[in-house]
């Protein structure tokens, strides 16, 4: 019985993200890790008994992702899980400081983002449950992530899962 309830724990997290993200790189697919935020809490200050301004920093470690694109124009396989949709998936540039990458705003959808819709992505069916999409314009050098805006926070920080790569 506990090496059930084990089994069963242990097999919950994968149903709330994505099933699969995959990008192309040298005409094959390899598979994005997803990784989780790490939230900072700066305590702000206390006038009269009232705190004021705590400020949260969200960042991944290393100086840069480890997934590297071909171009500018990455092409992404994207699975969304059964209560998923693609248009709730976006792209945000990362600011790069020495060893770590910062997200711009603690508040995911306060950041400039690029939705993974037809207005802005080519999107085709892979004549299953996934898409195969790629940016309409080219992504400017850098680090990215491509998360689920919808997801449901973890922990008190409210961190979230995200597939990084970087644009040479």
């Amino acid at each position: 019985m506990k090496i059930l309830k084990v089994f069963i724990l242990l097999s919950l997290p994968a149903c709330l993200y994505a099933q699969k993200v995959e990008l192309k790189v040298l005409d094959n697919f390899a598979t994005l890790r997803a990784e989780q935020t790490q939230s900072e809490l700066k305590p702000g200050w206390t006038v009269f008994d009232i705190k004021l301004k705590d400020k949260v920093t969200r960042y991944l470690s290393r100086g840069h992702s480890s997934q590297l694109t071909d171009n500018g124009m990455p092409e992404f396989h994207i699975t969304p899980a059964e209560d998923e949709v693609l248009a709730d998936y976006v792209i945000i540039r990362l600011l790069n400081k020495k060893y770590y990458r910062k997200i711009p705003k603690s508040v995911i959808w306060e950041n400039d983002y690029t939705r993974v819709e037809p207005a802005n992505f080519s999107i085709k069916s892979d004549g299953e449950d996934g898409f195969f999409c790629h940016p309409s314009d080219t992504l400017p050098k850098g680090d990215y992530i491509l998360l689920n805006i919808k997801q449901k926070p973890i922990g008190d920080l409210k961190d979230l899962k995200v597939y990084s790569f970087q644009v040479p």
